[in-house]
């Protein structure tokens, strides 16, 4: 399905970012405390956040999940623990670091890009997207403001458990929301273009 794709194709980004080591997107570094908190793979522990945020979703607003949200929890994870091992087998942590560099820009566009592709189906938010939502519609917070107190509260709850952070992480915070935000207009018009509409994925 589509929206498989898309969420393959974000975990490859994810994946880009904990090979290039230099910090990671909030999310990311959140589920790197994980990972080294609990001893677990990087996968399993994106998997594990994003159960507990999808937990947290349910009891804002359920109306918000629908099968994307639930496609997001567990597809990514496992996408991460099979592209991780892979990119950290070529070595780019021992690399230039303006290779390193790119490796984390690289991260950031297919995050965007894949997760524009996930939203442009319409089939529900991912729980991060949902609880901004919730935050906008409850309390009146700009979106641009709720994403922001999001990630400084995901980052900093990843550093307090031991997570790296650097360059990636500033990197990730700055540009995936622009080009998700690029990339969900761009595939919802190609979408609607060839006729393809949320019912059918």
């Amino acid at each position: 399905m589509i929206i498989e794709l898309g969420l393959i194709i974000s975990s490859l980004g994810t994946a880009f970012f904990y090979a290039a080591d230099l910090g990671s997107s909030a999310m990311a570094t959140c589920c790197d405390g994980l990972h080294l908190l609990l001893n677990i793979s990087y996968g399993d522990a994106n998997t594990l956040g994003n159960a507990v945020l999808l937990v947290v979703l349910f009891l804002l607003n359920r109306s918000y999940i629908n099968i994307g949200t639930v496609l997001c929890v567990f597809t990514i994870g496992p996408w991460v623990n099979v592209f991780t091992p892979m990119l950290q087998g070529m070595a780019l942590s021992q690399m230039p670091l303006s290779i390193r560099i790119l490796c984390a820009v690289g991260g950031t566009i297919l995050m965007g890009v894949g997760l524009g592709l996930y939203m442009a189906v319409n089939r529900g938010f991912g729980a991060l997207e949902g609880i901004v939502k919730y935050a906008r519609e409850r309390y009146n917070v700009p979106v641009r403001t709720a994403k922001i107190i999001q990630d400084v509260l995901l980052v900093g709850t990843g550093i307090l458990l031991g997570a790296q952070w650097g360059i990636g992480t500033v990197i990730g915070i700055l540009f995936t929301g622009p080009v998700l935000q690029k990339a969900t207009q761009s595939f919802s018009h190609l979408l609607a273009a060839k006729g393809i509409t949320a019912a059918q994925n």
